[in-house]
Order: structure tokens, then sequence, then C-alpha cells
């Protein structure tokens, strides 16, 4: 069974799982838990569409201190979610994360960049575990304009990200992992080691989540949005 994004049976209503929930349990080392999620995910139709509320964090628990402080500041200080585009192909797409312009300013805007393309895949070899079918985003080319970030972090840095759905209290809210790995001329990831991961998020594209985001998480800073979602013809 393959359910839908508006299927209202995953719509668990107060109590259920949130990005700050799940924050939460990454604060709390609560990795077992998280693992468990992540491999016992929900089985989807399609992609995502639109702009999500994220958060997320360092996965590490080996003493690495400042390791552990760039990844999580740079996960709750430098990015707010992604936006996945629309595309007449329901298991593969393009997007954006929403993301701080300047690095070094605590209240510039956020705004659409580090692009990626995603596809909905059977399974993954980082993730031989993972019982349902997975999201992957790949950033092989993620320059846009491009901005400084983009320069000083994900062209430098290579990562892959992959994400299952859950069960949320807005609908479905996606338990995701990043590895750090390389990648080769034709756009292909391989991890450095695909039993290390370097950090958690949490995505929800569920207009309730935005909500909370924008009046329970939010600094405050503005944000150029892309109205309408593009669309991808795939």
């Amino acid at each position: 069974m393959a359910y839908d994004h508006n299927d209202p049976s995953l719509r668990t209503g107060e109590g259920g799982l949130t990005v700050w929930t799940l924050q939460k349990m990454l604060q709390e080392k609560r990795y077992d838990e998280l693992d468990h999620l992540f491999d016992n995910g929900l089985t989807m139709n399609s992609l995502p569409v639109g702009m999500s509320a994220g958060s997320g964090g360092a996965a590490f628990d080996i003493g690495i201190d400042l390791i552990n402080e760039c990844v999580s500041w740079f996960a709750l200080k430098l990015w707010r979610g992604k936006i996945f585009f629309s595309s007449n192909n329901k298991r593969i797409s393009e997007g954006r994360n929403r993301m701080r312009k300047l690095v070094f300013d605590p209240f510039s805007p956020f705004v659409p960049m580090a692009k990626f393309t995603t596809m909905l895949l059977d399974s993954h070899p980082v993730a031989p575990r993972a019982k349902s079918n997975l999201v992957v985003l790949n950033y092989y080319d993620p320059k846009t304009k491009p901005y400084l970030i983009e320069i000083l972090v994900a062209t430098e840095v290579h990562g892959y990200d992959v994400m299952v759905a859950q069960k949320g209290k807005y609908g479905p809210v996606f338990v995701g992992k990043t590895w750090l790995g390389k990648y080769d001329d034709n756009g292909e990831f391989t991890a450095h080691d695909p039993d290390k991961i370097i950090g958690y998020y949490f995505l929800d594209f569920n207009g309730g989540a935005l909500r909370e985001q924008r009046e329970q998480h939010s600094d405050g800073s503005e944000e150029e949005v892309l109205d309408p979602i593009p669309h991808v013809d795939n």
C-alpha cells in the first residue's frame, strides 16, 4: 500500500509528530528512536510538493563538540526548510533550500538556494534497513546565483539526503538523514561511510506546520517566497 500526501489517516492531530518534537528527540540524543522511525517509514505514492518547514542538527555522540556545534548551528540558524517543485513525473523533481542569504548576518532574509534534484526510490544502498520507499536529494550541482554559503558549504562539502515519511500532527512528516561523501562526474554519490551520518533533518510540507513555524519558531527574518512553486517537466 502506498499513501497519498493528503490521506487523512496520516494526520494524527494533537500529540502527533512535528519537526519540533523530532528536533527535541535529537537534542535529547534519542538516536535509536529516530533510527526506528527512519527504518519503519510509510511508503508514499509521490514526492511531496511545495514549501516545507524544517529543523535538524548533528548526529554525533562521540565528543566532537566543534563539529556538532557547526552542524547544529547551520541547521538551526541558517536553514528553515526545503521547497520541492511540482513535476509531471511524481517520482522525479528538483528543489531549493530555504537558507539565510548572508552567512554572518543573523537577520538577513531567507532565500531559495542550494538546489538539488530529488527522486522517490524503492530502496537505496545507504539505507538497507529501510522498509519503505525513500526520497533522496542529490546536490551534485547546488549553485544558483551563486551565494557565498553555496560556495562555502554546498559546493565544498558533498552531502546526500535521504528521508522517509511518518504520520504526523498535520499530515506526513519526513525523517531524514544526511551522509557525507563524493559525487563522481556523472553526479552519482558514494558515501565515505554508509554506516555514519553527519546529521538528521525533519520536514513537514503541510500548511499547519508552516503556520506553526511562522508563529512560534521564527525570529522575524523576511523570506523570499517562490509563488507559484516552479514546475519541472520530466
